[in-house]
């Protein structure tokens, strides 16, 4: 058996929030909770526009949002330290089947490189609390690029550590941003929405959409086909 779609595919790149762990339903609603309790909304608008950006562009957006003298700096180091201490506990958890694709396109010797906003102690201190580090050759992070998510520049520097060409490259996406950058990159964006129901123009840069891992593995084995 040969797969006509994996043949063609010499890299995967996976985001990490959202995508891998399920960091963005404690980020969302743990950052409400504080920024509700200083009388401010954070609007659905708000959270769309700021995902997938590095934390000093999403800082820009929400002092333009609610004033220069809001207080986002406390904010996110209070959910960052949150996140932390919860991931060291083993609280964050996987999303559905993102050990299961690990595990697939390992077993099919693909290369794996993982591209994130969050930066390299976050993404480590994941990764690690799960034990799926070994999974990627790289792990890009917000230390190793200067503009993030819709610029492509962090997927880019993935396919180039392994001098892989973007159009034999699937990035794995749950936001807005993330499918523009993997889009513009060159490469096929496959999305799994978390929080975002994705546009029209969104829709049309995608490659396939699906509701969990399980799915994407089950579409993956559809491509099989039989001899050489």
């Amino acid at each position: 058996m040969r797969n006509k779609l994996l043949d063609n595919i010499d890299l995967f790149i996976f985001d990490m929030d959202g995508i891998l762990f399920d960091t963005e339903t404690v980020y969302v609603e743990y950052g409400k909770k504080l920024i509700r309790e200083l009388n401010f909304e954070v609007t659905d608008d708000l959270i769309e526009k700021t995902t997938g950006l590095t934390n000093e562009e999403a800082k820009g957006i929400y002092l333009e949002e609610f004033g220069k003298d809001f207080p986002y700096d406390e904010i996110t180091s209070k959910v960052y330290n949150y996140i932390i201490d919860e991931a060291k506990k083993g609280n964050i958890p996987l999303m559905k089947g993102a050990k299961e694709m690990l595990d697939f396109l390992s077993s099919k010797g693909k290369k794996m490189v993982m591209g994130t906003s969050a930066d390299s102690f976050m993404a480590n201190t994941l990764l690690e609390s799960k034990e799926i580090k070994h999974y990627f050759s790289h792990i890009i992070t917000a230390n190793d690029v200067e503009r993030g998510k819709p610029d492509p520049e962090v997927f880019l520097r993935g396919a180039g550590k392994l001098n892989i060409n973007p159009s034999k490259t699937i990035v794995f996406e749950d936001s807005v941003n993330g499918v523009k950058a993997a889009y513009v990159a060159g490469m096929l964006p496959i999305m799994i929405p978390d929080k975002l129901t994705p546009t029209e123009d969104i829709e049309d840069m995608l490659h396939k959409k699906f509701d969990n891992f399980l799915e994407v593995i089950e579409y993956f084995k559809t491509q099989e086909v039989k001899g050489k």
